[in-house]
């Protein structure tokens, strides 16, 4: 089966590409998407995104385009980008075909306008580059449309008042905006031997995705009855959920059952598919309304059957400690991943760093519970939380909450750095800054 890839570039590109994918056609169907302008590459990208297996964009802009467009996409996509040695070789091909060239009437577009021989001189020329693609890594989706118009508008000014001689640029779309306004522009290719790496960079992504797909996985799953006691027709009409779940989801399932536990014995790629990529659990809200019951779901991923029965058993008993019974999993490289409910899912490791031990040691509080703590924290305004805050986010009581945080302060691990009034009556709540 062959993989299919599209790629993302202008016609500017066009020889280049078809000249680097030709040894890898007998692997690959290679599909190009043309744009004439970097805005229409996330419109283009979201029609076929289903049609391809991975994907290639041309240069850093682009990526970082469609990367702000589309945060969510779980499609392996590489680019085409332009390095710094690149950027060396084609100047000092330029200098020599036009030894009169000025370097000071040069605009080179990671320069945007600044004095490259200054740059050089100064041995600054590197980080400019590196300035160049952080800036572009961080500017939001309006930002980067502009960029363009910006550069190709800065240029257009500086050719008229007679202060440039010559353009160097990696972005294709401006270098055929300069060619139609007669300004003299040298494009940067990316090499050949460069792009046909970022080739086999992609169809390794693809082989490993392929790989975990058949990876064994192992789903634990319990169910509690409120305190009723077991009886055969509740775990029957359980055992007959999990299999017509498995038909109507068209999944491959084999289901063993042990005491109140069901095993379901399956594959990574049904997993991702039935957990819409570890963010919900879809086969949680299916048995609880076929059966009434609460079920705490663990999903496990291991090279072998061994390893992922074993890590579905532990994702589970963290689902059972969830006060909704959220379903977790964890994954072949021993990450928890969850709860598994749509906009709160964390990763952590099962295997904690020395940094957490020794946190864990000073504090009383686990090591994995003071993940879960400092991952939310890092996605709040300076690393603070509140107990009630913290309480929402992990799926506890705020007096549970409200125990870690100041066994964290007493420990030196966090410190209140204020208080908050609360929407109910009360004292007000503490502000605590997590030192992550």
């Amino acid at each position: 089966m062959k993989y299919r890839t599209a790629i993302i570039s202008t016609e500017f590109m066009d020889t280049r590409v078809k000249e680097a994918v030709l040894p890898f056609e007998e692997h690959c169907t290679f599909t190009t998407y043309y744009y004439k302008k970097s805005s229409e590459i996330p419109e283009i990208y979201k029609s076929i995104e289903d049609k391809y297996d991975g994907f290639i964009v041309n240069g850093i802009i682009s990526r970082a385009m469609l990367r702000a467009a589309c945060p969510d996409t779980k499609k392996p996509i590489e680019t085409f980008h332009v390095d710094m040695l690149a950027y060396y070789q084609e100047l000092f091909r330029l200098m020599t075909l036009k030894p009169d060239l000025k370097a000071e009437r040069l605009y080179a577009d990671f320069m945007m306008g600044k004095n490259i021989r200054e740059a050089v001189e100064n041995g600054t020329l590197d980080a400019e580059g590196e300035n160049f693609c952080s800036l572009v890594a961080h500017m939001s989706l309006e930002e980067l449309k502009e960029l363009r118009f910006k550069m190709v508008e800065d240029v257009r000014g500086k050719w008229e008042a007679g202060r440039i001689d010559q353009v160097i640029t990696r972005l294709s779309t401006a270098a055929k905006d300069f060619e139609e306004m007669g300004i003299p522009c040298h494009f940067v290719y990316p090499g050949i031997p460069y792009m046909r790496d970022v080739i086999k960079q992609l169809l390794m992504t693809l082989e490993m995705d392929r790989m975990k797909e058949s990876m064994p996985a192992v789903i634990n799953i319990t169910a509690d009855r409120g305190g009723q006691e077991r009886d055969e027709l509740g775990e029957l009409a359980m055992q007959t959920a999990i299999l017509q779940f498995s038909k109507e989801y068209d999944c491959d399932f084999m289901l063993q059952r042990h005491a109140s536990v069901y095993e379901v014995y399956t594959s990574a790629g049904v997993v991702d598919r039935i957990t819409e990529t570890y963010s919900v659990c879809m086969l949680k809200i299916y048995l609880e309304k076929k059966t009434g019951a609460r079920v705490c779901i663990g999903y496990g991923l291991g090279r072998d059957t061994t390893r992922a029965r074993l890590e579905a058993m532990n994702a589970n008993q963290e689902s059972m400690m969830h006060p909704q019974g959220a379903s977790y999993a964890i994954d072949e490289n021993e990450n928890l991943i969850g709860p598994l409910v749509s906009g709160n899912c964390m990763v952590l490791s099962t295997t904690p760093s020395e940094k957490y031990a020794e946190m864990a040691e000073k504090t009383g509080v686990s090591a994995l519970t003071l993940q879960k703590i400092c991952t939310v924290a890092r996605k709040q305004e300076e690393g603070s939380v509140t107990a009630q805050l913290l309480a929402d986010s992990l799926g506890v009581t705020v007096r549970a909450a409200s125990k870690y945080l100041q066994k964290m302060v007493t420990a030196g691990a966090a410190q209140v750095v204020g208080t908050k009034q609360r929407k109910t009556r009360g004292r007000p709540e503490q502000i605590i800054r997590i030192s992550d």
